[in-house]
This record gives structure tokens, C-alpha cells and sequence, in this order.
């Protein structure tokens, strides 16, 4: 702590000196903006027994620099310092929480003493260059190509888990993205994420085009080895929303005993009610996991595009109700009935002030032998943040 704290108080220094204004109408191209959130919590075994505590410091920076009107750098970072007594009992924590798979290792666990750790990692470290047509943005950054709210069989580059609600800004990949807009409605891209081991590369292309109200897009690439071939849509079915992503993959060497190629498919519907209630319902099929049924780690570890749920099939229902200017509730079931599985979150969210905010968050997990889900218990979480 003798550290953290001065650092903190750097942070909030620079803070006010990078966003003050140098005279009346005037703005500095440099800006420091983020969070720092407090976040304890409780986790149960699958029996709700057992208790165990756990509590997080999580420090978000986004420091930004326009370096002419069409270029600017941006550097991002969490900074976490992370205790639950259960970790002790888990030797690889360390390793798997320090891991980098980018071209350049920006993790560091700078902490480790059994049951608490400090971790950094730079998620975002990209220069970007744009025209009125064009965009290129190199370096660390979210290459973003999913359309659906929970499942993303588009999303080549930077997979999430939906089950990791304390990272809203998602991981970020090493690559070089290059966009055409053609017009407003259409545009070409290119990106390419390479690896230190060849064949770990992934580079597709994307069209995206809109089409009697629809927003279309066509995916073509390499994926790890295998041909990735896909597509998504997004438009309105009378008054609710309707989208949808399909990608194929296919092993450009065959391995024996193994199918060379699956699908992965999603699609969903999303409607606001009267009421002012916003519900999702979203169907998946994971054809990866007849291939390769092994299961991450941890249950907030990304999956992979090809493979990107811990079960066959999975049906997510959630819906979000704003009950008031500074209250909103929500709850998400998600089902995976092809290994006996179900996932239960519900949560509130509470404005405490201007740039306050405080949330309570459940994480239910049923079922599922000898999967993940019967090892992941149960978990509640209060956080309070600050953004500035």
C-alpha cells in the first residue's frame, strides 16, 4: 500500500494539470481520463457453503494524445491489486494472470504473496492516422468485428467472456487495421495480427454494406492454421432488433481423429418494452466444442472464436430496467443444456453522485459435471468507482 499510494496521487495530479484548460477556449492535446474502483467480495462453493473473501483495487488510465488533427496515440492500461483467499491453492494463478500472447509482453505481475496480487497490463498502445475515406491504426488495440450482445462468432481478433463483467473495455490484440469507407453505408478493411509462432497469425478482411435497412457483413481471413470464412447482419424486425454472425473454419492440415471443419453460429432478438424494459434473447451453437471439449483455466478466460463457449449449445435471456434517473436493475440466465449448465446474473447499479457509482453484482453457476461450472461456486461482488 506504501506504494499504491503515491501513485494514485500522481495519477490524480497529472489528471488535473493534462485536462485544466490553458486559457478560455483553449484545449490541450493531451488528456488522462479512467477510473479507480473498490470491489469486495464473497464466493461460495456449488452448495453455497464454505465462504471465502476477496476484494480488488482496480485502476483504469486512458491517456490520450492528438498529435495533429488526424493522428493520435493512445496508451491504456488496468492496474489491479487482487486478493481472494482461495488463490494460495492455485500455483499457475501467477503465470496465467501475467500472460501476454501479444508480440510484446506489456503484463507484468508486480505483486505475488500467496493470496494477493498486483498486476498492469497495457491493453491499448496504438497510433492511429485517418482521412475523410481512410483509417490506420497500428499497434495495441480492440479490433472489434462481433455484432451480437453476447455471442461473437465474428470476432476474430479479440474473443471476451461474457462472464467477466469487470472488464467493459475487453481485451486488446497486436495488429495493424487498415478501413476504406467507400460511402456511408459501405466500407473495406484489413487486419492482420501476427505471432511470434507463425501459424498463430490471424489476417481477414471484412465488407460491411447495408441492404434494404439491414447492416450486412462478409468475413474472409486466416485463423490460427484454418480458413475462416463468415457473416453478420443487423436491422429491425417490425419494432424489435435483430442480428446474427456465422463463421466457418476449416483446418488448412488435417489432424487425425479430428473433423476439419465446424461451424459457429449465433443469432439473437432484442426489444425495448413499454415499459422501458430492454430484453435480449440469443441462441449459439459452438461447433469447436465437439472438437476440443478441454475447458480454460478460469471461467473469465477468453475462449476462442472457433470455440468460443464451454458447451455445445447455449440460450442467454436478460433483460435491463431503469427504474429510475439513478437506478437500474438487471438479470441474465444463460443455459447450457447439452452438459446440464446454467449461469444466473443479477445485478444493480446505483448513481451515487456525478462521476460516483456503486454496483452489487450475483454470479450463480449450476451443474455441469466434470465441467468448469461445477468447480466455479458462486460469487457476489459490491464495487464502488470513481471515474474521472
Amino acid at each position: 500500500m506504501r506504494i499504491i499510494l503515491p501513485i494514485l496521487s500522481a495519477v490524480f495530479l497529472l489528471n488535473m494539470i493534462v485536462t485544466a484548460d490553458l486559457s478560455a477556449g483553449d484545449r490541450l492535446p493531451l488528456s488522462l481520463g479512467g477510473y479507480i474502483k473498490e470491489m469486495p467480495s464473497l464466493q461460495l462453493d456449488n452448495n453455497f457453503e464454505n465462504p471465502s473473501l476477496g476484494n480488488l483495487v482496480h485502476n483504469r488510465l486512458n491517456f490520450r494524445w492528438d498529435i495533429t488533427t488526424n493522428a493520435d496515440l493512445r496508451v491504456e492500461s488496468r492496474n489491479r491489486l487482487i486478493y481472494n483467499e482461495m488463490l494460495g491453492d492455485f500455483p499457475r494463478y501467477e503465470d496465467l494472470l501475467g500472460q501476454d500472447d501479444g508480440l510484446i509482453d506489456m503484463s507484468w505481475v508486480w505483486l505475488s504473496d500467496n493470496s494477493l496480487f498486483g498486476h498492469t497490463m497495457i491493453d491499448r498502445f496504438y497510433l492511429s492516422w485517418r482521412t475523410d475515406n481512410w483509417r490506420i491504426r497500428t499497434g495495441r488495440q480492440r479490433v472489434n468485428w462481433g455484432i451480437n450482445l453476447v455471442s461473437n462468432p465474428n470476432d476474430l481478433f479479440n474473443v471476451y467472456s461474457f462472464f467477466d463483467f469487470d472488464y467493459p473495455e475487453r481485451p486488446g490484440t497486436d495488429a495493424i487495421r487498415i478501413q476504406h469507407y467507400i460511402d456511408g453505408m459501405s466500407s473495406l478493411e484489413l487486419a492482420v495480427s501476427p505471432s511470434d509462432n507463425g501459424k498463430e497469425t490471424v489476417a481477414a478482411t471484412r465488407m460491411n454494406y447495408n441492404y434494404m435497412g439491414y447492416d450486412l457483413q462478409a468475413i474472409a481471413g486466416y485463423y490460427r492454421n484454418r480458413l475462416a470464412l463468415g457473416a453478420g447482419w443487423a436491422g429491425n424486425l417490425k419494432e424489435a432488433g435483430l442480428k446474427g454472425e456465422i463463421s466457418w473454419f476449416y483446418d488448412l492440415e488435417k489432424t487425425e481423429g479430428v473433423e476439419r471443419g465446424n461451424f459457429v453460429a449465433a443469432a439473437g432478438m432484442d426489444y425495448m418494452f413499454p415499459g422501458g424494459t430492454f430484453g435480449i434473447v440469443e441462441f449459439l451453437y459452438n461447433g469447436g466444442y465437439a472438437r476440443d471439449p478441454e475447458t480454460a483455466f478460469m471461467i473469465t478466460q477468453p475462449l476462442r472464436a472457433d470455440n468460443i463457449m464451454f458447451s455445445e449449445f447455449a440460450v442467454t435471456v436478460s433483460a435491463e430496467h431503469s427504474f429510475s434517473p439513478v437506478l437500474k436493475g438487471g438479470l441474465s440466465f444463460m443455459a447450457l443444456p447439452d452438459i446440464d449448465a446454467a449461469f444466473v446474473m443479477p445485478n444493480l447499479d446505483y448513481s451515487l453522485a456525478r462521476n460516483f457509482d456503486m454496483e452489487l453484482v450475483g454470479q450463480i453457476f449450476a451443474g455441469g459435471e466434470r465441467t468448469i461450472f461445477e468447480q466455479a461456486g458462486h460469487s457476489l461482488f459490491l464495487s464502488v468507482q470513481y471515474s474521472f
